[in-house]
């Protein structure tokens, strides 16, 4: 789970530098057309989504039996489905093409890079859709350690690939060359570990079996759905931007996101990897295993949650500004920052007992709530237009603390079913997360005191403002969450894993 971190830790240094240097090569149009992509993309994405926990459930019980023709026959008939799947989405993107180019105000002259754009990276995704499966296959056999490596690897890969098609004047075509390529590479990589860690795999249509079909478009499509619906309501705040001002607010959007979401991934590996943990406990009938790993990966996730966001919605305007330098993209983007910071930190909160319910194949708890988001939703942005604040920062602040809410109430009700009673969720998730806040707000209030940060000032200003405050805070946030939510072990390995400056004492 460690290693998981680091990556997703270099993964987000990478998402976080990659933005100023494309938007240096191209315009705030252009970077919000590349933005709605990934709106698309995570649409047909959920397509994907009831296959995945096909293949993890049912390799999982496959490989505790030694069965890896029953593997091959489950690769070859969920891979082929999802091919013919994945051809209808296409054809049917296409014929949508023209209708979202009006839904999402896109200029005449922009038409034909937006086409480009966003049918190949629907594509790219697509064709992934069904060659993924392996790495499906590697986690529900316990590799999940490779699978990653990969994932780093390929990540890596799409960063230079960007950085050199773009100083080649590719512009915004070089982000979608890099993302086919990085797709290429994983794909590739996966299915050749997976053969290697089950000698015998292979993929044939003679495999395809028809019987399969029940488990991919039955309760696999109950999963598609849940992903269909929660895709919908996680880039509801862009779709309405885009929709009511044009791409550029869906570029601000797009934006405000990118910093709290690739901070918050590196706590996300704990989720991942408890869905095939659960997955592995719960068809071989261990209910007290299962629950561990719910505690365990819910403690990290409020330890790496608490440790960063809040620190980034105290700073909001100091590391915009050394991220996007002063202008006016850093000044509209900035008010929009804390709230991001807010609703995306109480969604991620659920993402441990999510992960465990889907490790279950339960998907109840996923439209439970979905239903609470939609509910939340509709009645904010309702009470904020007729409120008057037609504006951006306006939208945003009601879809962010709409979302915390419709969290906050999940949590405390699947946190009961799971684990019989409600107390211990106010200890370990709800005072570490307040707490988290209330001592990002004192450090970021004493040091506006003693250094403040002029209107004018340029990133590297604010970069030194923000290495003070990282100074003050990560030490003490580190510490204090440690001792709360770490067990003393877990504080030993962290410690013998950290350089030395930054290990803590843990006699």
């Amino acid at each position: 789970m460690l290693f998981g971190m680091g990556g997703k830790l270099l993964y987000a240094a990478t998402r976080v530098a990659l933005p100023p240097l494309a938007l240096a090569h191209m315009g705030l149009d252009d970077y919000g057309l590349w933005a709605a992509c990934f709106v698309l993309v995570g649409y047909l994405g959920m397509a994907a989504s009831g296959f995945t926990l096909v293949y993890l459930r049912t390799s999982a019980e496959h490989h505790a039996r030694g069965d890896t023709a029953a593997i091959a026959r489950l690769l070859s008939t969920g891979m082929a489905a999802m091919a013919a799947l994945t051809a209808v989405l296409m054809a049917a993107l296409v014929w949508a093409l023209p209708h979202l180019m009006g839904l999402l105000k896109v200029a005449p002259a922009q038409q034909p890079l937006a086409s480009l754009l966003w049918l190949g990276t629907a594509a790219v995704f697509l064709a992934d859709m069904s060659l993924g499966a392996f790495a499906n296959v590697l986690h529900a056999i316990g590799r999940v350690r490779q699978e990653q490596q990969v994932w780093v690897a390929a990540f890596v890969l799409e960063s230079v690939l960007i950085v050199c098609l773009l100083q080649a004047g590719w512009g915004v075509r070089s982000l979608l060359a890099a993302f086919a390529l990085r797709y290429l590479f994983s794909a590739s990589a996966n299915a050749v570990l997976a053969c290697r860690a089950l000698p015998g795999l292979r993929l044939s249509w003679r495999l395809f079996d028809r019987r399969l079909l029940p488990r991919f478009f039955g309760f696999g499509a109950g999963m598609q759905l849940s992903g269909l619906i929660a895709s919908a309501l996680h880039s509801a705040d862009r779709l309405l931007a885009g929709a009511l001002i044009g791409p550029q607010a869906t570029a601000l959007v797009d934006l405000a996101s990118k910093l709290p979401t690739s901070a918050a991934a590196i706590a996300s590996s704990a989720s991942g990897v408890a869905v095939s943990a659960a997955a592995r406990h719960d068809v071989q009938g261990r209910g007290d295993a299962v629950r561990q790993v719910y505690r365990d990966a819910s403690r990290i996730t409020v330890a790496g949650l608490a440790l960063i966001l809040p620190w980034m919605a105290a700073l909001a305007d100091p590391l915009s500004r050394a991220w996007l330098g002063a202008g006016p993209t850093q000044t509209a983007l900035a008010p929009l920052l804390p709230w991001m910071v807010l609703g995306l930190h109480a969604h991620m909160l659920t993402g441990p007992v999510n992960a465990i319910s889907r490790g279950r194949g339960r998907l109840g708890a996923d439209f439970s709530y979905h239903g609470l988001r939609a509910g939340a939703l509709a009645i904010a942005v309702a009470l904020a237009w007729q409120a008057g604040r037609q504006d951006l920062p306006g939208l945003v602040a009601a879809m962010a603390l709409a979302q915390a809410a419709a969290a906050s109430c999940f949590l405390v009700a699947a946190h009961r079913r799971l684990c019989g009673e409600g107390r211990s969720l106010a200890a370990s998730v709800g005072l570490p997360t307040v707490a988290a806040y209330l001592l990002a707000a004192a450090v970021a209030g004493g040091l506006q005191a003693a250094l403040p940060l002029a209107a004018d000032a340029n990133r590297l200003q604010a970069l030194g403002v923000l290495l003070a405050a990282a100074a003050a805070w990560l030490p003490l946030a580190a510490w204090i969450l440690g001792r709360w939510l770490l067990s003393p072990a877990e504080i030993r390995s962290l410690a013998r894993r950290l350089p030395r400056p930054l290990s803590w004492r843990t006699a």
